[in-house]
């Protein structure tokens, strides 16, 4: 059964091509797919190919032009937004940059508990420091970083308090936008396969943001890949890697460096 299933989703952004003229950047165009519960689907491209647009579309931070995409079978991208609230507790996000995600200013405690006093209101301040506690410990983090900044942390560790604060309201769909792409090679690994971990623990289902085709196929079931906003190739992860039909996706295989 799908988690997630769009159809025919577009995103249109009107600019100023000249004197008195308008035109239209097809941000996304006519994009379509669908995530089983419990699978990953890579979503991979260049910069600027829309898979970001996709993305902030789903979760109802940028407006469709057209198109829907079903939650359970529920259509969210018309659903007001007092309906709609409900379900991001079960949708969160993992952004790309570790740092510019997390208020300076807050302790890391502030930022684990900060979403769970806006979905689990009924809950006490002790009982959202002791889950914040289990989700440090959890993304391989001690508990007294619940008393630090971020900037005391390196990039990794960054991306797992990430991590922990998109987990903290126990969601079920998970999109991550380049969640490795601004680490160290060193330290990607460990981030992804403690993605892979997660999924595993807690049923998750992933939607893989990324333009390196090797990460997205480690982490993926299957693989949609977008150029100037089209879907130009999809299928088995395995499939589009190994047997690539379209030339786009030959060229984002042959960019992969190989050692030797």
């Amino acid at each position: 059964m799908a988690l997630l299933r769009v159809e025919n989703l577009q995103v249109h952004f009107p600019i100023q091509s000249g004197w008195g003229k308008r035109d239209v950047v097809k941000a996304v165009d006519d994009v379509s797919f669908e995530i089983p519960e419990g699978k990953t689907l890579g979503l991979v491209g260049e910069s600027g190919s829309g898979k970001s647009t996709v993305s902030r579309t789903l979760l109802k931070l940028q407006p469709p032009t057209g198109g829907r995409a079903y939650y359970r079978d529920q259509e969210i991208l018309a659903m007001p937004e007092s309906a709609f609230r409900p379900l991001r507790r079960e949708m969160q996000m993992i952004f790309q940059d570790p740092i510019g995600s997390l208020n300076p200013r807050m302790t890391i405690e502030s930022i684990l508990a900060e979403p769970q006093s806006i979905h689990f209101k009924d809950q006490s301040r002790r009982q959202w420091r002791d889950v914040s506690a289990g989700l440090l410990k959890r993304v391989g983090l001690p508990e007294d970083a619940l008393n630090r900044y971020p900037h005391e942390f390196s990039g990794g560790q960054r991306q797992r308090i990430g991590i922990a604060r998109a987990l903290a309201v126990r969601p079920k769909f998970l999109i991550c936008d380049e969640p490795v792409s601004a680490l160290d090679v060193s330290v990607q690994a460990s981030i992804l396969n403690l993605l892979k971990d997660l999924q595993d623990e807690f049923g998750l289902t992933y939607l893989f943001i990324a333009h390196d085709l090797a990460v997205v196929r480690h982490m993926s079931d299957s693989i949609i890949v977008m150029n100037r906003g089209v879907v130009v190739e999809s299928g088995p992860a395995d499939d589009v890697c190994e047997r690539p039909q379209h030339e786009y996706t030959k060229k984002l295989l042959a960019s992969i460096p190989v050692l030797g």
